[in-house]
């Protein structure tokens, strides 16, 4: 199969820590509920969007993240997700920008 590009938003914070070590499954998630076994992954920035920042309500900066899928130990491939159950290396993800995250206000009915 040909290699295809893969996205992961996460918030700037962890930055420093995934410049170390790469992208980590069974870190602490972004609502500090839950250590998911996985790292998850989509086809587009938007796409993974919609299941990182879109799923919080806390304002904030995310860095997006881009990985070759080749470069992956083998993933799992769900709807609209994919999720890598291992280590991603420094050295196999590229950081692709920032941007801001300001959630809106939910209206009452």
């Amino acid at each position: 199969m040909k290699s295809f590009m893969l996205f992961h938003w996460s918030p700037k914070a962890r930055r420093k820590q995934i410049l170390k070590e790469g992208l980590c499954p069974g870190k602490i998630s972004r609502c500090r509920k839950w250590h998911p076994p996985y790292v998850a992954f989509s086809f587009s920035p938007s796409a993974a969007w919609g299941l990182s920042a879109m799923c919080s309500d806390n304002y904030g900066e995310w860095d997006l993240w881009m990985v070759w899928s080749d470069r992956l130990d083998g993933y799992e491939r769900l709807p609209n997700e994919f999720r890598v159950y291992r280590r991603i290396l420094k050295k196999d993800i590229w950081y692709v920008g920032t941007r801001e995250y300001k959630p809106r206000k939910r209206s009452k009915i």
